[in-house]
């Protein structure tokens, strides 16, 4: 097996396309080498499509970690700054739609996140990552409709990849990963004030009092 080194240093210089399709199947063989995976996605997202040099893209990738790293630091004008640089060079930069999609994702805008998800997906259909999340925002926003049309669009290419079937085996059942679990959990101290406003909405209703009764429904939705 060709060495990540190797890889590297043969970006763009030489038809890579065998190296892709034997990376295909030891991803099949591999599935916790995450190296394996990232490897696919750049392959078929940058450099078989042939429009930026070697540099080009080891820069860029470079660029896209330091992106993730500022936002996992919290220092997140930073991160978007920097994701703002990369799509000025390559706008299809799909690694800098999905650490969008993540920034957007923890700070609760599930629906903004998913445009990301979306986008990056569309630059890559090998990026398996951005079905992953596209999956946990539709499970946050209660339709995962979309979730399911682009995981079949994703099989349709990549039919055997583990965390692909994972998805797809949640989404026929019903069922989320654990790392969706802070996002639907209810804490219990929330769980306890929702109980004391619904008991006031109660209250409100066998009083008669229907307008501010509706006006508490709408505060809780």
């Amino acid at each position: 097996m060709m060495t990540f080194a190797e890889y590297n240093a043969r970006l763009c210089d030489k038809d890579l396309q065998e190296y892709f399709q034997y990376l295909l199947l030891e991803r099949a063989e591999k599935p916790e080498n995450e190296t394996i995976k990232e490897t696919i996605a750049e392959l078929q997202g940058i450099v078989l499509q042939g429009r930026l040099d070697g540099k080009t893209v080891l820069e860029l990738r470079e660029q896209c970690k330091l992106a993730a790293d500022l936002a996992e630091q919290g220092k997140i004008e930073e991160s978007i700054a920097k994701i703002q640089q990369i799509l000025s060079v390559y706008p299809e930069h799909y690694s800098a739609f999905y650490t969008l999609g993540i920034i957007s994702f923890e700070q609760g805008n599930f629906a903004e996140a998913l445009d990301c998800f979306k986008q990056a997906f569309e630059s890559n259909s090998f990026f398996v990552d951005a079905i992953l999340r596209i999956f946990d925002c539709s499970v946050c926003l209660g339709d995962t409709s979309d979730a399911n049309e682009l995981l079949s669009k994703a099989l349709a290419v990549q039919p055997e990849d583990p965390e692909l079937l994972e998805t797809k085996r949640h989404l026929e059942s019903g069922t989320y990963p654990e790392r969706l679990a802070k996002y639907m959990e209810v804490p219990i101290e929330k769980e306890a004030e929702l109980k004391q406003e619904l008991l006031k909405l109660k209250e409100m209703l066998e009083s008669g009092n229907s307008k501010e009764a509706l006006e508490k429904i709408k505060g809780l939705v």
